[in-house]
């Protein structure tokens, strides 16, 4: 226990620390910005799956999609044909993909013993045991991120830090979205509660006092806030796609299209793929209908900006999908066709985002904004902004069976197609493909 005091003081004279010029009226202190930000990170981190699955779920349906509309491959052909066509998918959010419950995993209990040693070192100075801390600002805000992660610990297993019934998802939307912390009063009861401040307060009541006053002096902010979502409620694509046929009853298909924005809130999408598909009809002794295999393997890359703060989203997927799918032909003119499609999507997210504007408000990185609700920018020197914005990379994955149905019409070499698969994501596409 004798580490205590010496600790005290080292995390006081942090917080006295000020991160602009004396010129400046507002005092931002460096402990409680960077206290904050890693209790950011650790909630979004904790919540990242459920936020960003919905997008994964969706962009699984939404590309797998338009790989068929019908199943009618020639065996044989006089010459090679070539199909071009451009088609489009609009994919139906569903509310229960808009909304997930927060969660806060601030991991297992640590010895502070064990952390001490890591930021510190323990020598004899007559007779008596001396903890100093290495000298770096680093090895201060790890000390003092590990006490506090303890005290947050017991906050969550008190009801004192309390996490919202539910947030929105990337799709849903609801701003100001609060994680409320505990305050001064409730760091200070749970302060008092923990073992090593009881036998502080027994030997040394004078530095116990000074630990009150730490945690007093400590100023975190009341609350902080989860991302607050784009405002979906439907996903939109198109794509262009070339098909070449025919050997033995099988088609290559390939489809592109460069980063482009279909919607503000999507962001900038850009897609590739390839899928080969064999005629199974060809081996039936009678032609009642027509029916086909297909393997597809495809990539996107999705890039998005949201909010004021500039966060922003790159995700990279890798998508397969195998199907069977069947067709009847009517007059020559119609093709009904049906199939199911297993699909599997792999999904590297790196999300990166400065702490959100009220925080920063909070802390006195931003200068008051002109109006209530108007975003407020940086004005150095005084008000820097968070300049060390945080990434977290996240990684999903999900699987899909899908169900399509749809009608093609045939018009000399033009065919006009629609369709609607249900799945987790439901799903509606329209096609025009001429035949050369």
């Amino acid at each position: 226990m004798k580490i205590l005091p010496l600790l005290v003081c080292i995390l006081v004279a942090a917080t006295a620390l000020r991160a602009v010029p004396d010129t400046c009226s507002n005092a931002i202190v460096p402990l409680n910005v960077d206290i904050t930000r890693n209790l950011t990170k650790t909630l979004f981190e904790s919540n990242a799956v459920p936020f960003i699955q919905p997008m994964v779920v969706s962009i699984n349906a939404t590309s797998n999609s338009r790989f068929f509309d019908g199943a009618r491959i020639p065996k044989k052909v006089d010459k090679p044909y070539f199909r071009v066509s451009v088609n489009t998918m609009v994919g139906f959010i569903q509310d229960n993909m808009k909304w997930y419950t927060p969660t806060l995993d601030l991991g297992p209990r640590i010895n502070v013993g064990d952390q001490l040693a890591k930021y510190g070192t323990l020598t004899i100075v007559d007779g008596k045991p001396v903890y100093t801390i290495n000298p770096t600002y680093s090895d201060t805000l790890g000390l003092a991120t590990s006490l506090m992660n303890e005290i947050f610990r017991d906050a969550l297993d008190s009801n004192m830090l309390v996490l919202p019934e539910k947030a929105p998802t990337l799709f849903g939307y609801q701003p100001d979205t609060r994680v409320l912390l505990p305050t001064t009063d409730n760091l200070l009861t749970l302060l008092h509660a923990r073992p090593e401040y009881k036998v502080l307060l027994a030997s040394s009541p004078s530095t116990a006092a000074q630990l009150d006053t730490l945690v007093s002096r400590l100023k975190l902010n009341s609350y902080l806030t989860l991302p607050p979502g784009a405002n979906m409620n439907v996903l939109v694509a198109a794509v262009p796609q070339l098909e070449v046929g025919s050997i033995f009853g099988t088609e290559l298909m390939v489809r592109f299209i460069p980063p482009v924005e279909f919607d503000k809130n999507v962001g900038k999408f850009a897609f590739w793929g390839g899928a080969i598909r064999h005629s199974l009809s060809q081996y039936f002794p009678e032609e009642w209908f027509d029916m086909a295999a297909q393997f597809g393997y495809q990539g996107t890359n999705l890039k998005n900006t949201v909010g004021y703060t500039n966060a922003t989203l790159d995700a990279t997927a890798t998508i397969f999908n195998f199907n069977l799918h069947a067709s009847k032909r009517f007059w020559e003119t119609l093709d009904l066709y049906s199939g199911i499609s297993y699909e599997t999507i792999s999904v590297n997210s790196i999300y990166t985002y400065p702490l959100p504007q009220e925080i920063q408000l909070q802390l006195g990185l931003l200068p008051p904004p002109p109006s209530p609700g108007a975003p407020s920018y940086p004005d150095p020197p005084c008000y820097p902004g968070d300049t060390q914005p945080q990434s977290s990379t996240i990684h999903n994955t999900a699987q899909n069976f899908k169900w399509t149905i749809g009608a093609t019409a045939i018009v000399d070499a033009f065919r006009f197609s629609v369709d609607y698969s249900i799945s987790q994501f439901n799903v509606f596409t329209a096609g025009i493909k001429y035949t050369l």
